[in-house]
């Protein structure tokens, strides 16, 4: 693993905006790209996939798909041993499908899947949101206008977007 130590703590926090360059492509924040490099065993690998909650995308390293499925197998067994039914398959099938693995280069470059920008209205910029185990994709303007935003946040890409509008000939 070239020296890195890959951990459960892989933690994410802080906010950034990437505009798309010339060829489409956005740039991960320096210090959410070192985490998903440590929380993907060294390697320049991105896993990407929506939210299901807000009309984001979500990003984080490769160790964190088997956080997921060692939560299913753990909600499984919590299940089995109350008694309960739980569908493990089913729920693996809601999560799994979602997540696309990509690559970025040492600068943090790399494109975001055509359907992914499609259903998180994602275009030619991205506000990164690090929200612990993972980080949010968003679209500057519907994070504003999120009502789960938070106010700190959507002052920043009401400010972002002006400073756009005024930039733009």
């Amino acid at each position: 693993m070239g020296g890195f130590l890959v951990t459960s703590s892989i933690l994410f926090s802080g906010n950034a905006f990437s505009l798309a360059d010339g060829k489409g492509r956005f740039v991960l924040p320096l210090d959410m790209r070192k985490q998903v490099k440590l929380g993907s065993g060294g390697e320049n690998r991105l896993v990407t996939s929506f939210h299901g909650k807000h009309p984001c995308a979500t990003g984080f390293g490769t160790i964190f798909r088997q956080q997921q499925e060692d939560a299913i197998a753990a909600r499984a067994l919590a299940a089995m041993t109350r008694g309960e039914d739980y569908d493990e398959d089913g729920a693996r099938e809601k999560l799994f499908p979602l997540m696309d693995e990509i690559n970025f280069d040492d600068g943090g470059r790399f494109f975001l899947p055509e359907d992914l920008k499609e259903v998180s209205g994602i275009s030619d910029a991205i506000f990164f949101v690090g929200v612990s185990r993972y980080i949010q994709l968003w679209d500057p303007a519907a994070y504003e206008a999120s009502p789960d935003g938070h106010a700190l946040l959507k002052a920043k890409c009401r400010r972002f977007l002006a400073e756009r509008a005024e930039a733009r000939p």
